[in-house]
């Protein structure tokens, strides 16, 4: 019993409270520290945090309008709509903090929203022609006349994702708080009027999405973008713009094409399903599962992931032998996060969403316990990801997420052949994504040389320790172990 009870000890030290208690003063210290990694963290935190609490308010509301297959229908048009606006840029926007002179920034940053207004502009004419054809082709023909939405709500989308990249950049971050709350609170206020009063449509959501980019984008370029943003849209200059396109060539040739295959295959349920014959209204359950599930790694993303990115370029410019323990300390802190969110949602998802939102969405909440192991390691991996852009290992995490869109295609391909219910078709599409996000960690763990067995193999004793305890506690609860137990089991 010593022995196993030592291996037991050493996993949980894993999490070092005692460690964290010890950092505290130098934490207390760096918070208060103008332009410190930790403030600049707490301001992204901020913002992700009063950002999700006001949707989820709104999220509930929502729910008691729209109805599962009006969600059904926005998740098939948001496939189309956000791999165009994540294909638009080539992947440039994330280059943004590499270039040390502002004049290469500049020729940059022209070129990026260049290209991304032509292949959008470009879709927008192809659909003029071949809309109802492409619809057909796809099995999308509940789209209809939305098809002609996509192109503009995508280019919003891309100068979106251009303005932050560019306020990551400008590290603004305290004023990028303010400007999310408010585009969050403009373009929800408008989704529930427009649901009470002029009706509840996928259209409402639709105009939503577009607002709160259109929102973010001309609240980003007057508020957080202060350094005379005005001049940036003068002096184009076309050779500079080419130097920067082959300078940074490896966004577009690796980068880019990861970006597409992470929207496009995140997309491939309400993409695929309903072509097998899979009602809007479960896709819809999905999609409001999604919602939730994608709350703390979209924290993780505002709060997290953009501060990394912009501290990780500069200590691999300035101290490179610093990065290894920089990241494996956060990598200790995320695990320990998402173990909370992974044993709360194990126990308390199905039963949680049908007390907050009725027991017409408790479907939600069983695709919700199903999708949370999924879910749980896309979160680990989701800050320390911006390591294969630092490293320039863009080649590698290409090739992951390559591999991740043909399995999902796969899995999803001959679980809707089999003709398994929908709950079923989640059970294996979750455990398949769970593995790939696992492999996608060690990978990780690989770049920092970071003894990625000894991590991976304590990640999955205290994730396999937090699944049995969830469904110990689940069981003499609610009297059964939730879907996902009862599925493996």
């Amino acid at each position: 019993m010593r022995p196993l009870a030592r291996k037991f000890i050493n996993i949980i030290n894993l999490i070092d409270i005692s460690a964290l208690t010890k950092r505290w003063p130098h934490i207390s210290r760096e918070l208060f520290k103008e332009g410190s990694f930790v403030q600049n963290a707490a301001w992204m935190f901020s913002s992700s945090g009063i950002s999700i609490v006001l949707q989820f308010l709104f999220f509930y509301l929502l729910s008691k309008i729209y109805s599962p297959a009006d969600y059904g229908l926005f998740g098939v048009f948001n496939v189309y709509a956000a791999t165009l606006g994540n294909l638009a840029s080539f992947g440039y926007n994330q280059a943004f903090v590499l270039p040390k002179e502002q004049d290469k920034f500049k020729h940059l940053l022209h070129m990026t929203i260049a290209v991304s207004s032509i292949v959008c502009l470009l879709f927008a004419l192809t659909m003029c022609f071949l809309g109802s054809w492409t619809l057909n082709v796809l099995g999308h023909q509940q789209l209809g006349w939305y098809i002609h939405l996509v192109a503009p709500i995508a280019w919003l989308m891309a100068m979106d994702r251009i303005t932050a990249d560019w306020a990551i950049r400008v590290k603004s971050f305290k004023n990028q708080m303010w400007t999310s709350v408010a585009a969050t609170v403009g373009s929800r206020s408008y989704n529930l009027c427009h649901g009470l009063w002029i009706g509840p449509d996928a259209v409402g959501l639709i105009i939503t999405t577009a607002l709160q980019h259109c929102l973010r984008i001309i609240l980003y370029l007057r508020f957080v973008i202060t350094d005379s943003s005005i001049r940036w849209w003068r002096q184009w200059n076309y050779k500079g713009m080419l130097d920067m396109a082959k300078t940074y060539l490896r966004y577009p040739t690796y980068v880019h094409w990861s970006n597409v295959l992470v929207i496009f295959s995140a997309g491939l349920p309400p993409a695929l399903l309903p072509i097998y014959g899979y009602a809007l209204s479960d896709l819809g359950y999905y999609v409001h599962a999604l919602v939730l599930l994608d709350i703390p790694i979209r924290l993780m993303g505002a709060g997290i992931a953009s501060v990394f990115t912009q501290k990780a370029a500069e200590i691999m410019r300035d101290r490179p032998e610093a990065l290894r323990p920089h990241s494996l300390q956060l990598y200790r802190y995320i695990l320990g996060i998402s173990l909370v969110f992974l044993f709360i949602v194990l126990v308390f998802g199905e039963w949680g969403y049908a007390f907050v939102f009725g027991t017409s969405w408790q479907s939600a909440g069983s695709l919700a316990e199903v999708l949370v192991l999924y879910f749980f390691f896309r979160m680990i991996s989701s800050p320390l990801s911006a390591l294969f852009y630092v490293l320039k290992a863009e080649k590698q995490n290409f090739y992951f997420h390559l591999s991740l869109t043909i399995g999902r295609l796969l899995c999803l391909w001959w679980a809707a052949s089999a003709h398994i219910d929908f709950l079923s078709v989640m059970c294996w599409y979750a455990l398949v994504n769970a593995l790939f996000y696992l492999i996608y960690i060690a990978l990780i763990l690989q770049l920092i040389r970071g003894s990625h067995w000894i991590w991976i193999s304590r990640t999955l004793a205290l994730t396999a320790g937090v699944m049995i305890a969830a469904a110990g506690l689940r069981l003499l609860l609610f009297g059964d172990m939730g879907p996902l137990m009862q599925w493996i089991w």
